[in-house]
Parts: structure tokens; sequence; C-alpha cells
């Protein structure tokens, strides 16, 4: 009779919390659940709706511990394993969400909402993470697979399509991306997040415009729209939108970097320089280097050593080491500067006051590591500085910058063969050039130009 009567009480305060839950009043809904599991401390329904509860109160850890539970306790419930991949988005732990999305559709390939977080999550991971690495062409082909299913089973869907869209974008297919936010935009013109993706696909000012119109917090249409602006050359524009951008997410390393840029690019270059360190922060510069003693800042270094270590790529180090002879002079200390072992001869040879070693092998985790306490312990170095760092110190302003022609050495066999190739050609002013990076990245397609726009320089007279 007893146990009867529990039966009848827990249905009837479940479908009272569901009541209130479904109704968005979520604490009242948590009360009834709280009430159920003091009746029926493993009551698996109660359990799942109270992470789900908690989740949408932002309460993670709540969250995480009763849809742990729940997983537990309902194994064959797609609906609870894609609550579960939820909630492990917000800690963040993408890894362990896709796989729980991945379980859902296992066991229900129709869970629309498990279609599409998982798709979502696909396309928008890098982002989330920060990173700027291209996703994987199966992994956006995937995505689009996924987005497409779930826009079908919930065809009215609007976010849904618009993350469609942003699918397509990634695997090229603009057109039919465009289309649907355009009929998006037709249905809801104040959904700011539909101008944002639509910048996306062709380059101005306009839809970027309109989303921080709609949303004037938005912080990367804000960005973007400094991006937009420095590469249309509107210098008065490009630092107040990079600084507004920065007061909204001060801890965002992309924002502060554009910043950096905008700076640059306006001439104002010692807040340029200081702005630029965000860079450390940024995830695919991260590197934890452990064992460094105290960093250099323009001082001049007594009975010891500086160390210069390695970031970025070979372009960078070629640009960066226009300072390495002021360098000299500004420490008053023998230099050791860590490098692409590709580079060491031709520093050698140009800077032969500073010694050039190959960078320091570093983990294969997922931020690398390197220490240098023993390197620092057996070479006398007392203070260090990044690469990138250099100019902080010694590029304050333009007047700071050298007037030499040139402050790299070729090799002389080099010069001599390409001598006798040059002469080989026609004669006129021959014109060499770098104008692409040799691992290309879709995410960096607009740091580069197109081959068309060098047309000004092929058609100086008498070049070849």
């Amino acid at each position: 009779m007893n146990e009867d009567f529990s039966k009848v009480t827990i249905d009837e305060l479940l479908q009272r919390a569901l009541q209130y839950h479904n109704a968005f009043k979520v604490n009242q809904a948590i009360g009834f659940y709280e009430k159920i599991l003091k009746i029926s401390p493993t009551n698996p329904h109660a359990i799942h709706y109270l992470g789900v509860a908690y989740h949408q109160l932002d309460q993670h850890d709540l969250a995480l511990k009763f849809l742990e539970m729940a997983v537990s306790l309902k194994p064959d419930s797609s609906e609870t394993f894609n609550h579960y991949g939820s909630a492990l988005l917000k800690v963040p732990n993408f890894e362990a969400a896709e796989a729980a999305f991945r379980q859902a559709l296992k066991l229900n390939p129709s869970n629309a909402e498990a279609l599409f977080n998982l798709g979502n999550l696909i396309i928008s991971g890098p982002e989330l993470q920060n990173q700027v690495d291209a996703i994987a062409p199966e992994r956006a082909v995937e995505a689009t697979h996924l987005l497409r299913q779930a826009k079908a089973l919930n065809p009215d869907h609007l976010t849904w399509q618009l993350e469609l869209a942003n699918a397509l974008i990634e695997i090229d297919e603009k057109l039919e991306a465009k289309q649907i936010i355009d009929d998006i935009i037709f249905k809801e013109p104040t959904l700011a997040k539909a101008y944002f993706i639509r910048a996306k696909i062709k380059f101005g000012d306009m839809d970027l415009t309109k989303c921080i119109l709609l949303s004037p917090t938005s912080h990367r249409a804000i960005n973007n729209l400094g991006v937009v602006k420095l590469r249309q050359g509107d210098l008065n524009e490009v630092v107040p939108l990079y600084k507004k951008a920065s007061r909204i997410a001060p801890d965002d390393p992309s924002v502060r970097w554009g910043l950096a840029n905008g700076l640059l690019a306006t001439g104002n270059l010692k807040k340029g320089w200081r702005e630029a360190r965000w860079r450390h922060k940024k995830p695919e510069l991260l590197i934890e280097r452990q064992g460094l003693p105290r960093e250099w800042r323009g001082e001049e270094i007594k009975d010891g050593k500086l160390l210069v270590y390695h970031e970025q790529g070979i372009g960078d180090e070629l640009r960066f080491a226009s300072c390495f002879k002021d360098l000299i002079h500004k420490s008053s200390a023998p230099c050791i500067i860590e490098t692409d072992s590709r580079l060491i001869p031709l520093f050698s040879r140009s800077f032969p006051e500073i010694e050039f070693i190959n960078k320091l092998p570093r983990s294969e985790n997922a931020i690398p590591e390197v220490d240098y306490s023993h390197f620092v312990k057996t070479n006398n170095i007392k203070a260090y500085t990044a690469l990138g760092d250099l100019p902080l110190h010694l590029r304050p302003n333009i007047r700071s910058f050298g007037k030499e022609i040139s402050y790299l050495i070729p090799s002389p066999k080099f010069t001599d063969a390409w001598k006798e190739q040059l002469d080989r050609m026609a004669p006129g002013k021959k014109i060499g050039f770098c104008w692409n990076t040799a691992l290309p990245n879709k995410r960096y397609g607009d740091y580069f130009f197109s081959i068309n726009e060098l047309n000004p320089i092929f058609s100086i007279k008498n070049s070849v």
C-alpha cells in the first residue's frame, strides 16, 4: 500500500515539476525534483531533469554532477546523452561533449537536437576555443550533413538554418549559404547573427555595421569591422573600433591583438607593441616556458647574458632580425638568440657578435612545453625576452627605425648562383617577392593578396 502510494506521489510530483519546467519556472521545478529524490534517491527522471535545470541556470558543476548520474541510470536514453553533451560544452570539455552527442545519435539517429548540437560543435568548435586552425574538410562536410538533417526535422528553426549556412561557408558553398541567409533576413530582419555570418561571404562593412546596430555588445562583430576598416585604409575608425571591442571583451586575445594592429597601423608604436604582447595568450602561439630568469625590460645587463627566445615563424624571425644590432647596444651584454636551425647560418653571418642556437625541443602536449632551466644555468642567463617583444624596447617610434638598406648578408655561393641565373634573363629591372605562406590555412586566407593585385608591379616598364 505504501509502495503504491509512493509511486503515485512520485508520478504526480514529476508531472508538476515538468509543468513548471516547461513554463520556464526552473527554480520551482527544482523544488519538486528534490522532493522526488527525498522519496526515491535514484529516480532517473528526477536526476536527469534536475541536471538540465541546473544547466539552464548556468550552475555547471551541479549540472554535470546530476547528468553524469543520469547517463549511467538511463544508458539507453538519447535525450539524456544530448543534455549531458550540452552541459559538457559549458565547462568546456569539447571532446567529451562530442562523444556524448555521438552516443545520443547512436541511440536515436533522428534526434534533431543532437544532430544540430554535434554539427554546430564541429563548425563552431575552433572559434569557441579561439583556435586558428581550419576545420578539416571531412569534418566540415560531416557538419553540413548533420545540420541538413537537423534542418529537415525542424525546418522552421532559423538559428539552425544559420549554422547550416555557416557550415556551407566552410566547404565553400557560399552561394547556397548566401541564399539561406538572405531568406532568413527576409523573414527575420532583426537577427543580428545573420548579418555577422553573411559578412564572412562578402567583404565590406555593411553587414557588420548592421549586426552591431542590432547587437551593440557583439565584440566579434566590432573587432571584424575594425579589420575591414584597416584593410580599406580608413584609419580614423580603426582604433576606436578596436578599443570599443576591447572594453567589451578585455580578456579576449584576438580582440587585443586587433587593437595592437590598429595602434601600429596608425603610428602609435609604443602602445601598439605593448598590446601586441597579448599574442602570447593566443592559442596558436601558446607555449609553457619554464625555468626562465627575470624578463628583460630594456635595461643594461651586468654579469650575465640575455636570452631571446624563439616564437612564431621564419618570416617573423627575418622581420624582427632588423632589431638585432640595436639589441647588442641596448642590453650591453652578450646575447643568445634561439632560432630556427635553417636561419642559423644566415643570422650568424649577418650578426657575428650574437650567438644563435637551435630552438630547444618542445613537448607534444596540447599546450607545448619547453624547459630552459639547464640552459639558463649553464649559460649564465640573467634575463630573457621574446623575439617579438624586441620592438617594444627598440622601436618606440618611426625615428627609431634604422636607415640601412639591408641587414642580412647572403651567402657568396648563392649570390653568385642567383647572379648567373638573373644574367640569363631578359635585360631590365629584376623584381623578386614572396607573397604567400608555404603552409596555407583557410583561416589565414584574408591575410594574403590575390596574384591579380600584383599587376601594378608586373606592369613596371623594363621589369622582369
